[in-house]
């Protein structure tokens, strides 16, 4: 019983450090390149929002700001997801190691 505690909470460890690396990740690249890249992503959103549906908002509106937040969550999903396979793989190879 012990052990299936122990496993559970070292994956949902790595799930939670995977989403916040991914969230973190996203962030600081949407800093770092938004020079090179000619704007963040909102900007990004906005153009498109703008050319799709012809709304005429801007990158610091509302809509701008949930859709941003709607795609970091997908983002900081999908790492939770990666970062609980990788804590499954390590916890499988550790206990391989510690058993008898």
């Amino acid at each position: 019983m012990e052990n299936r505690r122990r496993a559970k909470r070292f994956l949902y460890i790595g799930a939670v450090v995977g989403g916040l690396l991914s969230l973190a990740v996203a962030l600081l690249m949407d800093s770092m390149y938004a020079d090179s890249l000619q704007g963040t992503w909102r900007d990004a959103i906005a153009k498109d929002l703008n050319a799709y549906l012809k709304l005429g908002i801007s990158s610091g509106s509302v809509v701008v700001y949930f859709l941003f937040m709607v795609i970091l969550s997908i983002l900081s999903a999908f790492g939770a997801c990666m970062g609980l396979i990788f804590s499954f793989f390590l916890y499988k190879f550790f206990s391989l190691l510690g058993s008898k």
